[in-house]
C-alpha cells in the first residue's frame, strides 16, 4: 500500500490499538487514531503524538461521526475498538457490552459501505466462537471453520461476532477488503491492572505485587486455561494483513498451547520481584470458558504469521513494566 495513504487505528489509546499505531509509524505510515479513553489512556498516547506522522482525535465511535468524514478510498481501518474487560466486568455487564459494541461497529459499518476504504482489518476473538467447542484445556483447539452455528457464552463474544457479520454484509458488492483477525487472549504492555476492568493476567499480577499475606487469590480451580498472546504477536498479525490479497478473510490467531491459570500463577510466584508463597484457589468465583487454543495453519500458510514471543518470558516482562508502573505512580 501506498505510504501517502492513511491508516486509521480505532482504540489508539488501548494496548493493542497504541501497540499497532506505533508499528505502523516505525513503518513509514501517516496513522490517524481514535479513542474516548474510556480505557486508553493519553498517557499511551504521548510517544505516539510525537510523531509528525500521528494525528490524533477525541471521539466516541458509537455516537461521533465528525472523526470519520474524510475516510478515503486509498485509506485503511484497524478497528481494534471495543468495550472488553476481565471475566468479572464482563459477566455482570453483559447487555451494557453488548450494547455499546454493537453501536461502535454498527458505525465502523456504516464508513465502510458508503465511503469504501481500501481495506478494514478487524480485530475479533475466540471468545466469539461456540462455547461448546471450548471445554477442555487439551483438546479444544480452535479453527477458522468451526466459528458457526454460533454460540458464544457471553455478551462480548455475541457482539464481536455480530460486528463480523455486520462488517461482511457492509463490504458485500463494494470495494473495501475485510480481513478478520481473530485473537485469542492478549496480553503486554501498556495494560490496565489497576481497577476491575483488567484482564486475567494483569489482573493476577496487580493481585500478587499488593498481596498482604503472601498469598494470590485466583478465580476458580486453576484448572481452566488460554492461549495467551502476546501484544506484540498481535502487532505481526496486523502488519501481515495489511495488503492482503489472498483467498480468505478470517484468520485465527493465537499459540497452539492452552496455558492454565494455576501455571499463569505459577509463573508470576516464580518471579524474583514477587514475594509470593503461596496460591489460593477460590471455586465459587466464575471461570468462563474451561480451555481453548488455536489451530493458525492458515495463518502462517497465509500470512506467514506465527507467534513469536515466549509466554514465560513475555509474562515476566510484564511484571516488571507493572511493578515499575505501580511503584512510580501509586
Amino acid at each position: 500500500m501506498s505510504k501517502a495513504s492513511r491508516i486509521f487505528v480505532t482504540g489508539a489509546a488501548g494496548m493493542i490499538g497504541s501497540s499497532v499505531a506505533a508499528a505502523l509509524l516505525a513503518d513509514g505510515h501517516m496513522v490517524v487514531g481514535i479513542d474516548n479513553l474510556w480505557r486508553g489512556t493519553s498517557r499511551n498516547l504521548d510517544a505516539l503524538k510525537a510523531n509528525p506522522n500521528f494525528e490524533y482525535r477525541h471521539a466516541d465511535i458509537a455516537a461521533d461521526r465528525n472523526w470519520s468524514f474524510d475516510v478515503g478510498a486509498d485509506d485503511t481501518i484497524v478497528h481494534t475498538a471495543d468495550i472488553v474487560a476481565g471475566i468479572g466486568f464482563v459477566f455482570a455487564n453483559e447487555w451494557t457490552i453488548f450494547q455499546k459494541n454493537l453501536l461502535i461497529n454498527t458505525e465502523i459499518a456504516r464508513i465502510v459501505h458508503f465511503q469504501q476504504p481500501r481495506q478494514l482489518i478487524y480485530l475479533g476473538t475466540a471468545c466469539s466462537y461456540p462455547q461448546g467447542l471450548q471445554r477442555s484445556t487439551e483438546g479444544s483447539v480452535l479453527s477458522e471453520e468451526v466459528k458457526f452455528p454460533a454460540d458464544p457464552e457471553s455478551g462480548y463474544g455475541w457482539s464481536k461476532l455480530m460486528g463480523d457479520i455486520e462488517f461482511r454484509l457492509a463490504v458485500k458488492g463494494k470495494r473495501t477488503r475485510l480481513t478478520v483477525l481473530d485473537l485469542h487472549n492478549v496480553y503486554g504492555w501498556p495494560c490496565v491492572y489497576r481497577d476491575n476492568t483488567a484482564q486475567v493476567i494483569p489482573a493476577l499480577i496487580m493481585k500478587a505485587i499488593t498481596s498482604q499475606d503472601r498469598s494470590l487469590s485466583v478465580w476458580g480451580d486453576g484448572k481452566q486455561g488460554r492461549a495467551f498472546l502476546h501484544v506484540n504477536d498481535v502487532v505481526a498479525a496486523v502488519r501481515a494483513a495489511l495488503g492482503y490479497a489472498g483467498a480468505h478473510d478470517n484468520f485465527m490467531i493465537g499459540p497452539d498451547r492452552c496455558t492454565t491459570i494455576a501455571e499463569v500463577a505459577d509463573l508470576i510466584r516464580q518471579h524474583p520481584r514477587i514475594g509470593i508463597d503461596r496460591v489460593v484457589f477460590d471455586p465459587t468465583k466464575p471461570t468462563g470458558d474451561i480451555g481453548r487454543y488455536a489451530d493458525a495453519s492458515r495463518a502462517k500458510a497465509e500470512l506467514g504469521w506465527e507467534p513469536r514471543v515466549e509466554f514465560r518470558q513475555g509474562l515476566h516482562e510484564l511484571i516488571d513494566h507493572v511493578i515499575d508502573d505501580w511503584q512510580a505512580n501509586r
